[in-house]
């Protein structure tokens, strides 16, 4: 089991995505992306943690910022390095079931890396896990 996961302060999912590096004046659509310096940006949940220290991200169903062709294309995969947004949610909507909106988001710190990658049947798209590059093998 990991330490608990020390969070800075959120604010705008806007704000994360630029800081990020991803080009865009909305974040409308947007489930992370490429950065300008080619770096990938993933978004997850705050509670899609699965109690590891690791982080649950989609392939997202739209391709705003360019994410959906990174996971098309195989760079989503064991090994790749990203950026990734935490967003928690308006309301409190189940995980997994659809409805939710961001109330807000937080550009976590240092790089992370996807370790797992897996098809989710229930939700019918790819799915990966990223933990922080520190804590990777």
């Amino acid at each position: 089991m990991s330490a608990p996961l020390k969070l800075p302060p959120f604010g705008k999912f806007l704000d994360a995505l630029q800081t990020a590096g991803v080009n865009t004046r909305t974040a409308r659509g947007f489930w992370g992306g490429v950065a300008d310096d080619g770096q990938l940006v993933v978004t997850s949940w705050t509670d899609a943690n699965d109690g590891k220290g690791r982080f649950s991200i989609f392939r997202p169903l739209t391709n705003h910022g360019g994410l959906k062709t990174q996971w098309d294309v195989g760079n989503i995969r064991v090994g790749t390095e990203v950026r990734l947004i935490l967003l928690r949610q308006r309301g409190n909507e189940v995980l997994g079931e659809g409805g939710r909106t961001v109330k807000d988001a937080v550009l976590m710190p240092g790089m992370w890396r996807v370790v797992e990658t897996t098809f989710n049947e229930m939700r019918h798209r790819p799915q990966a896990f990223v933990e922080p590059v520190s804590a990777s093998r």
